[in-house]
């Protein structure tokens, strides 16, 4: 090893065989000339000794000669062998790169800045038809269409200059057939010379895939819509069907004389119309699952001022309430709390001629929804009355409270008759 190191020194070469040539000769016309020596002291100068004297010269001559031109085969095939030896290795180290470039799904090409091609990976034959060897004399306009010979170069230097360049387009193969393509590429360096390497990916399946995924969507979209439309009109039989109810209640109430049985009938015709309002948003509404509880506490206070408030009543209504969207049986339960608590405090609390004021606040605090209702009016003078009151009215509050929305309710007197209810924050948007 260290042999063949000291005379593969490209840089020693020259200075190693003048060395030897030098060495060889001068000992070679050393020992001439003591050859010459002796023939010269037994012997006068004659045809014969100059004969002899060429004789030697050439034989010596030979003999430097022989030992150069040999000395320098010997270099030669250590040259070579330690060239074949590093080819070799060069071509061990490059073997696994070879390899996973030709079995690459994608296709591989490099190219020179005007794009022809200077390789190609074995995908890429695959894919368009052609051979290594065709590549070779192939430019990118001979494969994408989108390019021509003046354009491609124009492509080389977009992705020269633009990190993760990517492209979508369409190749074609030997036979004329074509298929689209994800592109990507970037630049690089070897040999001082600039080159382009592009990944070439067949989407054909990727498309199909994609449009049948489309087609699906479009499917269930439309299906989504129908029942949609299905859903929005079975909420607006619902509300016509519980308004048909409440007319049927009128017109008996109307034909009464009983003052009982004609408010019980009013107040049934209410609950109905809370009800009936709960699906008359989501007919309207853009969400089928969840209601605007504010604007629906609005609209449900407003029909109850309407039907139970006299016009020589004037009534001031505060409402404050935190923005939610509750779901339709949520929405239900505390649109019957509402409506009973504050149809009693119209009925009971309110007189005329006088400034009457009706608060209800809604607040979402943690975890909790908190509902204050509160009248100004005279409020009671013994509270546990309600708790043990059997109106239906007020069973119907704490079964809600108590068994439907599993929270606290209540009331205590505060300038008036106050009604605080405490729910977890179930079934809220």
């Amino acid at each position: 090893m260290l042999k063949n190191t000291f005379f593969l020194n490209t840089n020693k070469i020259a200075k190693r065989f003048s060395i030897t040539y030098i060495l060889v000769g001068l000992t070679g016309i050393f020992f001439l000339d003591k050859i010459i020596n002796l023939i010269l002291e037994n012997n006068t100068i004659s045809t014969n000794s100059i004969l002899t004297f060429n004789i030697l010269f050439i034989i010596s001559t030979g003999i430097i000669i022989y030992l150069t031109i040999n000395h320098m085969q010997k270099v030669i095939r250590n040259v070579e062998k330690a060239y074949n030896d590093l080819k070799q290795k060069e071509k061990d180290r490059l073997a696994p790169y070879e390899f996973s470039l030709d079995h690459s799904v994608d296709a591989i090409h490099w190219f020179t800045l005007d794009g022809k091609f200077i390789y190609v990976n074995e995908a890429t034959c695959k894919m368009s038809g052609y051979t290594k060897e065709e590549f070779e004399h192939m430019y990118l306009e001979d494969v994408d269409p989108n390019f021509t010979r003046e354009t491609s170069p124009n492509c080389m230097q977009d992705i020269k200059n633009t990190p993760n360049w990517r492209l979508e387009s369409t190749h074609r193969r030997k036979d004329g057939s074509s298929y689209p393509v994800e592109v990507s590429g970037h630049a690089f360096t070897y040999n001082d010379k600039e080159y382009i390497c592009a990944f070439a990916r067949d989407m054909t399946q990727r498309i199909k895939n994609r449009n049948k995924i489309t087609t699906i969507n479009k499917e269930l979209e439309n299906s989504l819509k129908e029942k949609e439309i299905l859903l929005k009109e079975i909420h607006h039989r619902v509300k016509n069907n519980m308004e048909i109810i409440s007319s049927l209640l009128n017109m008996q109430a109307y034909k009464s004389d009983d003052k009982k049985f004609k408010d019980a009938m009013k107040e049934s015709r209410s609950k109905i119309h809370s009800m009936a309002l709960v699906h008359e948003f989501l007919y309207l509404g853009e969400n089928l699952a969840f209601i605007n509880v504010n604007e629906y506490i609005e609209r449900l206070l407003e029909d109850i001022k309407e039907l139970y408030i006299s016009q020589n009543t004037h009534i001031q209504i505060d409402l404050n309430l935190d923005v939610m969207e509750f779901s339709i049986n949520r929405c239900i339960q505390v649109g019957m709390l509402l409506h009973e608590l504050c149809v009693n405090a119209l009925k009971y609390a309110f007189k005329e001629n006088r400034e009457n004021l009706l608060c209800v606040h809604m607040r979402l605090i943690e975890d909790k929804i908190h509902i204050k209702i509160r009248d100004n009016g005279e409020g009671l003078k013994d509270i546990k009355e309600l708790e043990k009151s059997e109106s239906i009215g007020m069973q119907l509050v704490h079964s809600i409270v108590d068994f439907q929305l599993h929270g606290t309710i209540e009331f205590k007197n505060n300038n008036g008759l106050e009604c605080n209810i405490i729910f977890p924050k179930k079934e809220i948007k």
